[in-house]
């Protein structure tokens, strides 16, 4: 076992704390929103995906080969993760909040 030091500058114990607090709770929420809507995990095919985002195949294509979606090859299919979608698709449209 290995010790590591950490040492912490100009910062008051209370809000170091209320940093921890804000940094927990950011990751519970997300967790929750992933609880709440399991079917955000689901694999969705290149014909799905591609009517979910009003797209060509071809298009689709692109956006997989410039790195815009995620995809992920289970033996000879490629298949996406909707919640990928989704997050991506808000990373394109520059007025979503």
């Amino acid at each position: 076992m290995s010790k590591e030091i950490l040492q912490l500058e100009n910062i008051n114990a209370n809000d170091f704390k209320n940093e921890i607090v804000k940094d927990v709770t950011n990751a519970l929420k997300g967790y929750a929103e992933t609880l709440q809507n399991p079917d955000n995990n689901k694999l969705l095919t290149r014909q799905e995906t591609a009517e979910l985002l009003s797209v060509s195949l071809v298009t689709l294509w692109d956006w997989t080969k410039k790195d815009i979606l995620p995809a992920y090859r289970i033996g000879n299919k490629v298949r996406y993760k909707k919640s990928e979608i989704l997050l991506a698709l808000q990373q394109m449209n520059k007025f979503s909040s």
